[in-house]
């Protein structure tokens, strides 16, 4: 497997996010607003929320 070297920016990140929370059923308004509300609830900016649920997904560690 190859070795990722940089981070995807963070509109790529959030938009990954919004669709892993499309595909849990969230229409497209909906995922943005759980992604602003789990950030909120987590006390952090909604680009590294979205990294840590890509990450979730990818099965990568946080």
């Amino acid at each position: 497997m190859p070795v990722r070297t940089t981070t995807p920016p963070a509109a790529d990140v959030v938009g990954l996010a919004r669709k892993v929370l499309a595909a849990q059923g969230l229409t497209g308004s909906a995922a943005n607003a759980a992604l602003v509300a789990m950030a909120q609830e987590r006390g952090l900016p909604v680009a590294r929320c979205a990294a840590l649920i890509v990450a979730a997904v990818d099965g990568r560690p946080g």
